[in-house]
This record gives structure tokens, sequence and C-alpha cells, in this order.
């Protein structure tokens, strides 16, 4: 085969994967109103609502807010309250980001030049870095909007009362100043944490903070007061950051309006050590290996099957390294939420020999992740598995 062939074999298969010619996606006023439509029906606790316009907008997964969405609709009574508490604060950024304030530009515009990053992209197409960035430094912008200015406390009582109600009380949470900890061992469920300031220790449920970073890695979040045990979790996201940026972020004075910009501007100091954390996205431009090329050909697309190869090497490692079950939980658990990655697993993957992997992995997961682990570790293989 040529080379001007293979190049042509590569480019409709992109081509194909896309739905299209274009490596952007293309939001349509309708797609945008579908989104304000959502963020309404969430704000009044209509989740079904919620997802089914979510759905309608051009994803192939579905964004993080559509899985999050999808797990309390799936969940149902059984979500939990610290889920819930969860939800409501990404909400509220969602709120807070669509609200045209003085306040709110003004975080940003100084956050950004802080980070030295310009407070808007130039036109035409980006690179992921810039788009990775812009989304940290909004993240970081509505962070400080909802609980440095309070906004936080005027969501929850007057534009979102249920989701206040569901996660336990948010009366706690308006007031929760952001620290720097120092990353701990996880245990299970249960992240152990060091204030790196005072050097207080703290357990937080593990959602994957610790995924990927070594003992003593620098986080800067907030940690909510919540029902149940272990009875704290990150308001969000944290920020990675390193030596540097924590003794800056230090120095800070509290929450005050008088120090608004210096504040604004630290943290987008900060985040220059964020940004050299990102990670690229797959790049799957490239002829798969064979293992993947062999899953196309029975019925995968190209990014169900890296996928499911991803989760086939994770199930090998963990016996080879145990250890590293939060990792291969969180990263099995990305996986399996794509439907087609979740059934080939449920063919191939089930069984009496991979019972006990799904059960670690459960054991070291949250929510509807958990739930899939004990169904995969009680599935029964819908061919019989060969004698050993």
């Amino acid at each position: 085969m040529t080379k001007t062939r293979t190049h042509k074999r590569r480019a409709k298969r992109r081509a194909a994967r896309r739905g299209g010619g274009s490596d952007q996606l293309t939001f349509t006023t309708r797609h945008r109103e579908l989104v304000l439509e959502a963020m309404v029906a969430e704000q009044n606790g209509d989740l079904d609502h919620a997802l089914d316009c979510l759905r309608r907008t051009p994803h192939r997964f579905g964004s993080t807010w559509a899985k999050q969405v999808a797990e309390l609709v799936t969940l149902g009574e059984r979500a939990e309250e610290w889920q819930w508490a969860r939800f409501a604060v990404a909400a509220g950024q969602r709120w807070v980001g669509v609200i045209p304030s003085p306040l709110a530009a003004k975080v940003e515009r100084e956050i950004c030049a802080g980070a030295g990053i310009p407070l808007a992209p130039d036109s035409g197409d980006h690179p992921w870095q810039v788009a990775a960035e812009h989304i940290v430094v909004a993240r970081a912008a509505a962070d400080v909007l909802l609980f440095d200015e309070l906004m936080l406390e005027l969501f929850l009582v007057r534009v979102a009362p249920l989701l206040d109600s569901r996660g336990g009380g948010g009366r706690r949470w308006a007031s929760t100043s952001a620290r720097v900890y120092e990353v701990g061992d996880v245990a299970g469920i249960e992240l152990r944490l060091r204030d790196h300031l005072t050097g207080e220790r703290q357990v937080v449920r593990h959602l994957g903070e610790a995924v990927g970073r070594p003992p003593g890695a620098l986080l800067y979040g907030r940690v909510l007061e919540v029902p149940g045990a272990p009875g704290a979790v990150f308001a969000g996201q944290p920020v990675v950051v390193d030596a540097a940026a924590a003794a800056l972020l230090a120095e800070l004075p509290d929450a005050d309006s008088h120090h608004l910009v210096q504040r604004c501007t630290v943290l987008g100091e900060a985040l220059r050590s964020e940004f050299r954390f990102l990670e690229a996205p797959p790049d799957y431009a490239d002829e798969p290996a064979a293992g993947v090329r062999l899953l196309m050909d029975q019925g995968l697309d190209r990014l169900a099957a890296e996928q499911f190869a991803t989760v086939q090497s994770l199930v090998a490692m963990y016996g080879v390294d145990p250890g590293s079950t939060p990792d291969y939980a969180f990263h099995a658990a990305d996986a399996l939420a794509d439907p087609p990655v979740e059934a080939e697993v449920r063919r191939r993957l089930v069984g009496p020999s991979y019972a006990e992997v799904w059960r670690a992995l459960a054991a070291a997961s949250n929510g509807l992740d958990r739930e899939r682990f004990l169904s995969l570790a009680a599935a029964e293989p819908t061919t019989p598995e060969p004698a050993t």
C-alpha cells in the first residue's frame, strides 16, 4: 500500500469517527438554548429533563456534567448526600459562569493576568492546551465567586433550594476557605490529607484526587462537611500546585473584598503549576495496535476499542500491582461509562476468574461506579469460560 493510500484510509477513519471533517464540535444556537434549559432544569431538581437536553447536544459521551446528571438519575434515591453536595456546587459554578456581572469579569480578568494567559483566546482553532487552561481558569473564577464572594449562599437559598436540601444543607459550605493539602495514602474510599500550613490531618472521600499523584503532592481546594463516612469531600476538583505556589497561597489574606485583586492574581500564578500537570487528550491518528484493530474488526469503533483495551490492561495489571487499585478503579470507571465498552466487558471479562478484581475495584469506588463494579463481579459470562 502506498503512503498516499494509507493517509487517505486514516483520514477516512478519522472523519467517520468524528461524523464529519472537523476536529471541532459545532454548537448551534439551539444547542446553546438546550444547555441553558438543562441548567434551569437541574436547578429545579428536574434531572431527567436536564439529561435529555444535554444528550441532544453534540458530545460523543456527553460532558462531565452529563455524566454527573446521568449518575444521579440512575441512582435515584440511592444517591448519597455527598453526591448531591458536589452536584450542587457544580451547578452553582455553571450558574455563576453565565451571570453577566462586573465582579465576575473582574475576577476572571485578574486570574488570567496572574496566570499569564489572555482573557480570551484568539479566534480560530485552538490547541487542546489553550482550551484546557481556560477551563481551569473558569473553574477557579467560579470557585472564588461562589465561596469567597458568598454567591453560593445566594444560589442555594434563592435559586436552587432543592439542591441545598438534598446535599445535607449548604449553610456550612458557603464560608469554606480554600487550603493547600498534602496528599497521603488512600484506603478504600478514604483519602488522608494533611493541611500544608497547620499540619492538621483530615480524611476525605477519595474521588480520584490522588490518582497519578505521589505521596506528599500538593492540592489546593475546599473541603466540605457532608453526612456519612467519611464526612468530608472536596467541593470540586482541586488544583494541583507546586511548593512555590503553595507558599504564595499560604500567604493570602482571608476572603476580604479589599484584597480581591491580590487573591485573584496569586491564584492565577498558582494555576501555572496546574497547567504543567494538564494531560493531552489521546491521539488516535496513527494506526491502532493489533489488539485494538481486532476489536474494531469485531464491531467496536476506534474510541470504544481503545477504551476496552484500557480496561483489559487494568484488569491484567491488578494481579501484578494490587496497590494501585484506586488508580485502576478510576480509569476503569471512566472507560466503562461508555455503554459499548461496558457491554463488551460484560461479554468478555466476567465470571469467577474476574470477580475478585471487580470487587476490589468496587471497594475503592463510590456511587454508580461502585455499583457497576459489583454488578460485573456478580455477572456470569455469556459463554462458558475455558477450563483451566
